[in-house]
């Protein structure tokens, strides 16, 4: 059926450069394409991050429909199987793709927060000590009868 591989083609190669352009870093920060979830819009650091991790699955995603793509051409019988998995695994590597950036994301925000704790919170003052004292103490612990 060249419908079937046409159409696969067509989504091989949109998976293909979506994922190609997130692994770069150059895929712009948009509302229609990437993952759309909260922590990975709050910064442009974030976004490319998060989009760099998952780019690497989706272009196995990518490369997996190309395969399926160029079997179904020549499919016949029990031999549209291999299409059919390379469609679910296109399938799976996209969501696993958008789990990890996702995961990714929050990480690199809980990190984040952390380090503007640590800078918000001041230095303990270092205790002062009382020199003389203690070395009162010290004379007073080795000899006891004075």
């Amino acid at each position: 059926m060249i419908v079937v591989g046409v159409v696969l083609s067509l989504l091989a190669i949109a998976l293909l450069v979506i994922g190609g352009m997130a692994f770069a870093r150059k895929l712009p920060g948009n509302s229609y394409i990437g993952i759309r979830v909260a922590e990975v819009r709050k910064s442009p650091e974030v976004w490319e991050a998060a989009h760099h991790v998952a780019g690497t699955f989706w272009l196995f995603g990518g490369v997996a429909l190309t395969f399926g793509a160029l079997i179904s051409f020549i499919a016949e019988g029990w031999l549209w199987l291999i299409p059919v998995g390379a469609v679910i695994v296109a399938v799976v590597a996209v969501g696993a793709g958008a789990n990890v950036g996702a995961r990714t994301a929050a990480a690199l925000d809980v990190e984040k927060e952390y380090q503007e704790q640590q800078k918000a919170q001041e230095p303990a003052p270092a205790p002062e000590v009382d020199m003389s004292a203690l070395r009162r103490a010290v004379d007073k612990s080795r000899h006891p009868e004075d």
